[in-house]
């Protein structure tokens, strides 16, 4: 392995870091963001790692630079790389960093044209700005199989290294498509055949019990803003409004929470209707 990083030779370049075993592994394994790899950095005591040894495996299979580093001298590089504030502290960074390009967004046409099928689920999140819910409804969105996250341009939470930390490397494989309007990929969704479940906490008869609902696909689930739920246009584009009834005394549900309820009570019909 060398022993000199790709920084120190080509300061110049565009990049980021990733660092921990799951994003690595993750970006070299599936890269729905489509990053360039230009150098994984490691520490030598991580190197009997099982899942270690199988991200130099990928590595090495595809010419990608490894670095190895005495631990001193992997935590002196990349200690001015942290905050105190931010989550990604250096006793997560589990002693290997990646040198990547920007996450690359997937097109929403490309979608449209060649990815829909008979069963597919996408996520749609109406102006959620939390980074610590973003990165957990991608993790929902990994473990469930649904196809990607839609958000707007504007008024939302963006990809960013902190929403990549937290999804715990599902970020690296799950697509992220981001659009100017949300309304229109509604109506362009449902040209397409799907039926569009919005969330709300409200509790008219209008609004269905999420766990008495019968899904029908492919579909879309929106979530809405933290604080104000869907925008009003968008609940008017929305098929069938659901909410989850809870039995304690809080009044409403984390929006990544409920993601992961919704979810999993999606999954939960899909399984049992293909029995």
């Amino acid at each position: 392995m060398e022993n000199q990083t790709f920084l120190k030779r080509s300061p110049r370049r565009n990049y980021e870091f990733l660092y921990g075993v799951n994003p690595i592994y993750s970006v070299l394994t599936i890269n729905s963001g489509r990053r360039k790899v230009y150098e994984i950095i490691l520490s030598k005591s991580r190197k009997r790692s099982p899942k270690v040894k199988e991200i130099i495996s990928e590595a090495l299979k595809n010419g990608i630079n490894l670095a190895e580093l005495e631990s001193d001298k992997f935590s002196s590089l990349f200690k001015d790389h942290f905050t105190s504030s931010d989550p990604a502290s250096s006793t997560s960074i589990q002693g290997i960093a990646a040198r990547v390009s920007s996450y690359n967004y997937y097109s929403f046409e490309q979608y449209l044209n060649n990815d829909i099928a008979r069963d597919s689920k996408i996520i749609v999140l109406d102006g959620v700005t939390d980074v610590g819910n973003f990165g957990s409804i991608i993790r929902n969105c990994s473990a469930f199989g649904f196809d990607g996250i839609i958000i707007p341009k504007n008024r939302s939470v963006d990809v960013n290294k902190r929403v990549s930390k937290i999804s715990a490397g599902a970020l690296e494989e799950v697509r992220i498509f981001r659009v100017i309007n949300i309304v229109r990929i509604l109506k362009q969704l449902k040209e397409r055949g799907f039926w569009i479940y919005g969330t709300t906490l409200d509790k008219t008869q209008k609004v269905k019990d999420a766990g008495e609902v019968e899904f029908t696909f492919p579909l879309a689930v929106v979530f809405g803003n933290e604080d104000r739920g869907i925008s009003r246009l968008v609940g008017k584009n929305c098929d069938i409004m659901v909410t989850i009834n809870t039995a304690g005394t809080a009044q409403s549900l984390n929006v990544s929470v409920a993601s992961g309820i919704l979810l999993y009570i999606i999954q939960e019909y899909k399984t049992k209707d293909q029995e």
